[in-house]
């Protein structure tokens, strides 16, 4: 449905907000548009414009927000048509996992300060819990847990098999066509997965609809997701591995994992479900691997922090226009 304006509300706009970043941007606007051509986001565009000269002040923010990027493991014991799945075995998820350098990611691919994420729920981003440390960047172990789910190359040609002669599938990765941001990071990440775990990379793009319609079906092998926390608690991001639920794309099913959620329910001292759901988010980001976190969201913000006051750094990004004032120049 449309909205109607209505006419006897007045709406305090902070127009001087806005005539403040738009003086920084028209100062870099050559570059800022070169950017935006080569399809960077407004986002990427503004992290990008370069160091102040002398005199100059910086005011771009970066903030942290209560949202993840990563990448899903298909968990089903089987591919969508009954094909032979590699990722039902963790030891093969934590082995790509491992593979994968985020802070490359972060710092040459996405480019705006967001932080590597080796969690699902952003640090901070809840009070009173503390997120599990997860898995990190170890290529020699990401090796281990690949030979020790049982792969190998055994006849030297480069193709790893099991004993069996099993040869591990060609991985389709599957991104939306959203963001030039989508692309670049799975491309990115094939390259690693290829350089560091000999495997095979297909990279396969879809419209958003199209991809989700496929998460649901199970008709993928490794594709983007993200999440963005609906409410300040641990389980707005972990019930997105439970057992059934309605967002659990993976297919993943752990009766442990659903047992911590479900004791984590029933405990009344705040401070003991907290570490039941840390225990929770340890089984899933570092054990089990279901999910691939790669980077906690963040926004980029325009403003000069002498001139204005009341802008929130919330990870909940819960801003108040009201609250905010522009202060006199100096």
């Amino acid at each position: 449905g449309g909205a109607d304006w209505v006419s006897d509300v007045r709406v305090g706009y902070k127009v001087e907000l806005a005539e403040q970043a738009a003086l920084y941007v028209e100062h870099h606007r050559a570059q800022y548009d070169a950017l935006r051509a080569a399809g960077a986001s407004i986002d990427e565009a503004l992290a990008a414009l370069p160091e102040p000269v002398a005199g100059e002040r910086r005011n771009v923010h970066v903030v942290q927000n209560f949202g993840t990027d990563f990448y899903s493991f298909n968990c089903r014991p089987t591919l969508a048509g009954g094909g032979f799945n590699p990722f039902a075995d963790a030891r093969v998820r934590r082995a790509f996992a491992l593979a994968v350098d985020k802070q490359a990611l972060a710092d040459r691919v996405i480019r705006v300060g967001e932080p590597v994420a080796h969690t699902l729920v952003p640090p901070n981003g809840v009070v009173g819990y503390k997120t599990p440390t997860g898995l990190g960047h170890d290529v020699v172990l990401a090796r281990k847990e690949l030979a020790d789910a049982g792969w190998a190359d055994r006849n030297g040609d480069g193709k790893l098999e099991l004993a069996d002669g099993t040869v591990f599938p060609t991985v389709d990765l599957l991104y939306s066509t959203g963001s030039p941001r989508y692309r670049d990071l799975s491309l990115a990440m094939a390259d690693m997965w290829r350089n560091e775990l000999g495997v095979q990379v297909e990279l396969t793009s879809k419209d958003s609809k199209f991809l989700k319609d496929d998460l649901r079906s199970g008709n993928f092998m490794i594709a983007r997701g993200g999440w963005y926390g609906d409410y300040p608690d641990p389980t707005t991001f972990l019930d997105l591995c439970r057992t059934g639920d309605g967002n659990n794309d993976r297919g993943y099913s752990n009766a442990a994992f659903d047992g911590l959620l479900d004791r984590a329910a029933a405990e009344a001292d705040p401070a003991k479900r907290l570490a039941i759901l840390a225990d929770a988010e340890r089984l899933v980001t570092e054990v089990d691997m279901p999910i691939l976190p790669i980077t906690h969201y963040a926004t980029v913000l325009l403003f000069d922090p002498v001139r204005v006051r009341g802008i929130t750094r919330d990870p909940s990004f819960d801003q108040r226009l009201s609250n905010i004032q522009m202060l006199a120049p100096r």
